[in-house]
């Protein structure tokens, strides 16, 4: 009878919230919460609870915002949306347009400026392609002053092409810009008509016009409160028209990606004046030869470092052979310094880590010693001294090398590697070689030569003997160490758990002395 009690009075209570309150409870069940997510099934339910609950969110505009992400959605629920500003997404649409009706609603819209978010990703060029005329009114009294994001992602050739959008009208609001595999006739547009934008995301296709080195300059310039720039561009530059020296100043960037040929990228690159302590730069180099490591993308990871502000967490290597072939590639990863790390528990990186990542693609044939060389010859311009974790995937570097090289190093992380190119001979390595810092060692997906997991437990025995022994063991993913092997290591340290679902077999060790 109390719960009963108490049930009801929690009904009572609901009912008598003030109406602000419980319409903007229904406003956060049903607002655009991703950039092109739509409504979830039944998210408008709260319209069949009582005459009550209905009648407020009748009057309440911010509800009807969102009209999701099909046609489908938008035909149910525009006639309710009154002058609310608009959040427009569509999702790979590839079905029935809409109605004459809807688009004349849209061309509305437009013209009223009630438009807030313009997101639009689909299959269906021809479709995307009326919405924007839809938008684009010849009325030159139409404005943009209400549109703080618009997003359009087109992967169908020919694609959208949106130059007269851009070029009729300004965005004094526009905060967030991100143009994927559509057509710009003209990119001199793009210089006057944002001002304010914190996120740029440019993708260039290779058939549509894409924008000189100068061209992106002044964009990026016209921009001075950008936070992050993700720029791709496929197509090799046919111009160098770039002629001035002066850098373009983004003091506020966070985050910077560049993709496409190495000489146009780095060229981009020399001329922005950023943030050293930005949480994320990203190189994607195409076109590369072997001898471009050391003389062009080494030089620069050096001076990056030294000009730095305080030290990047992370530094993340790859080089591949030939474009975009990922299967065949080499790469290796660092945390710098004593922020981030692993986190042993996941086996993931943290979040926090401010990281920068270089993919090279190399012009050469699949040879695992060209790939390894080139890692090899950008470690040489890191601040071995600073590194305190690593992470290594494929066939890796010997250990020995790893630990002349990174005398501070305390957690060893490898992945999918031979654990005979990892634990030397240990008559070839002296004890000084053998990291008295080393903490933890993580070996994820590792496999032992003809099923001798010697290596592994040699190293610990020397370890324990001289004093110096492990935190922390993690062997992940190798159901094929047998008992043996785990009563070896049972043997080195005071506690070890296994996998209780297979304890012969176990796909997960984890030992803490």
């Amino acid at each position: 009878m109390a719960r009963l009690k108490r049930t009801r009075n929690s009904l009572l209570n609901i009912s008598k919230l003030p109406p602000e309150v419980l319409g903007d409870i229904f406003r956060r069940n049903v607002t655009l919460k991703d950039d092109f997510e739509g409504l979830e099934e039944g998210s408008h339910n709260f319209l069949l609870v009582c005459h009550h609950w209905s009648e407020v969110a009748s009057r309440t505009p911010e509800i009807w915002s969102f009209w999701g992400n099909n046609p489908k959605d938008w035909e149910r629920w525009y006639c309710r949306s009154g002058s609310a500003p608009l959040d427009l997404v569509l999702d790979r649409e590839t079905g029935s347009p809409p109605s004459d009706t809807l688009y004349g609603v849209l061309q509305n819209r437009a013209t009223r400026d009630t438009i807030r978010r313009i997101h639009l990703k689909g299959g269906d060029s021809g479709f995307l392609s009326t919405i924007i005329r839809r938008l684009t009114a010849p009325d030159e009294g139409v404005r943009s002053s209400s549109v703080a994001s618009f997003l359009l992602w087109d992967w169908v050739y020919p694609s959208v092409d949106v130059s007269g959008f851009f070029s009729r009208y300004r965005f004094p609001k526009l905060r967030q810009l991100s143009l994927r595999d559509c057509t710009i006739s003209s990119w001199d547009c793009l210089m006057s008509r944002t001002a304010v934008l914190t996120t740029l995301d440019l993708n260039f296709t290779d058939s549509s016009p894409t924008p000189s080195t100068s061209q992106l300059l002044s964009i990026l310039a016209s921009n001075p409160t950008l936070q992050k720039v993700t720029l791709y561009k496929r197509a090799v530059p046919r111009d160098h028209d770039d002629k001035s020296s002066s850098r373009v100043q983004l003091h506020h960037l966070e985050e910077l990606e560049l993709t496409g040929d190495l000489q146009h990228v780095m060229r981009l690159l020399h001329r922005l004046d950023h943030p050293r302590n930005m949480n994320l730069l990203k190189l994607t180099l195409h076109n590369c030869d072997i001898t471009d490591v050391s003389r062009i993308i080494g030089p620069y990871l050096r001076d990056h470092f030294q000009r730095r502000n305080r030290p990047q967490n992370g530094l993340y290597l790859s080089t591949y052979s030939g474009y975009g072939d990922s299967i065949r590639g080499d790469c290796i990863s660092f945390d710098l310094g004593d922020a981030g790390g692993i986190d042993l528990s996941t086996l993931t990186w943290s979040s926090k880590s401010r990281f920068i990542i270089i993919g090279i693609m190399l012009n050469t044939s699949r040879r695992r010693d060209i790939l390894g060389s080139a890692v090899l010859d950008l470690v040489a311009h890191i601040p071995q001294g600073d590194v305190v974790h690593f992470r290594r995937y494929g066939p890796p570097i010997a250990m020995e090398n790893t630990h002349s090289q990174f005398p501070n190093l305390r957690t060893l992380f490898y992945s999918s590697a031979s654990l005979l190119n990892i634990f030397p001979n240990p008559s070839l390595v002296g004890e000084d070689k053998i990291s008295p810092s080393l903490e933890s060692v993580v070996l994820d997906y590792m496999f032992a030569d003809d099923g001798n997991w010697t290596p592994l437990t040699t190293f610990l025995s020397r370890r324990a003997s001289s004093g110096n022994r492990l935190d922390t063991l993690v062997v992940n993913g190798s159901s094929h160490m047998c008992p043996g092997v785990v009563e070896d290591i049972r043997g080195m340290v005071r506690e070890l758990r296994t996998n209780p679902l297979d304890p012969l077999c176990p796909s997960v060790i984890r030992i803490e002395p």
